[in-house]
């Protein structure tokens, strides 16, 4: 089975695909769709969009399915893509695979930290810079230290947010072999990750008691993805994302 599935960056977009497939990162497959692009603190933004599927699933089953067929892209409610098809000549060709980093990776981070000095100058702080290279995810990691690193985060890391997709922009500008720039804050992430679960689990206990829907805040796509994760398999309840663009927010609902 193929699916077209999104997320704000590539990994999530991945991430997104293991879930539907039920399959981990050493069993998937992908091509992109459409690159993504956070725009300037949100505005003008897009998800990427890969077509992924389970690499035990034959590519030639796949090319006879597809003759005489095009996609049409479908966004289910629980916001995952999927695509149906129409009757014409076409094929899909071989899924892209993920690059190695080619790229000196402290060349790289001076890159970054040439671009990011400024900005914490402006927000009269002092930041501590260090980095750790994933080559064969392609991906550099920063991480942020120092002081008001609450200023540095913003409200649910939309600031750190804007900055690491600028900082991407900075360092793949012109350039053919692209670097994924991931940035983090002195554990940020994974703890608000922790805060997502607990939420996502007390919300649901409740739900239960109830029988009333709850309706979350609203959030970025990846944390909505957490949200999802940790209720599929959760007793009488589901998750659906309604809104759009900021407003766009999880619904955990009853289900008898």
């Amino acid at each position: 089975m193929r699916i077209q599935i999104k997320g704000e960056t590539i990994d999530e977009a991945i991430n997104n695909a293991m879930l539907e497939l039920s399959t981990t990162s050493d069993n998937i497959a992908y091509e992109v769709i459409q690159e993504g692009s956070e725009g300037f603190f949100g505005i003008g933004s897009r998800p990427f969009i890969i077509e992924a599927y389970k690499n035990d699933d034959k590519e030639e089953n796949y090319k006879k399915e597809s003759v005489n067929k095009k996609e049409k892209l479908v966004e289910k409610e629980s916001g995952v893509y999927e695509f149906k098809t129409e009757k014409v000549s076409t094929s899909k060709g071989v899924a892209k695979k993920e690059e190695v980093m080619t790229r000196d990776p402290e060349e790289v981070f001076n890159e970054v930290k040439n671009f990011l000095e400024p900005i914490f100058k402006e927000f009269n702080t002092k930041i501590n810079l260090d980095y750790k290279a994933i080559k064969e995810k392609n991906t550099l990691v920063i991480n942020i230290s120092g002081e008001k690193i609450g200023v540095i985060i913003g409200k649910h890391g939309a600031t750190l947010d804007a900055l690491q997709h600028l900082a991407n922009i900075v360092v793949n500008n012109g350039k053919s072999n692209r670097v994924k720039i991931s940035m983090d804050s002195e554990n940020y992430r994974e703890k608000r990750n922790k805060t997502l679960e607990t939420l996502a689990k007390t919300v649901a206990n409740n739900v239960r008691k109830t029988h009333k829907d709850y309706e979350l805040e609203p959030m970025p796509s990846y944390e909505r993805r957490i949200i999802h994760s940790v209720l599929q398999k959760e007793k009488n309840i589901e998750t659906v994302s309604k809104g759009v663009d900021k407003d766009r927010h999880v619904v955990v609902k009853y289900k008898r």
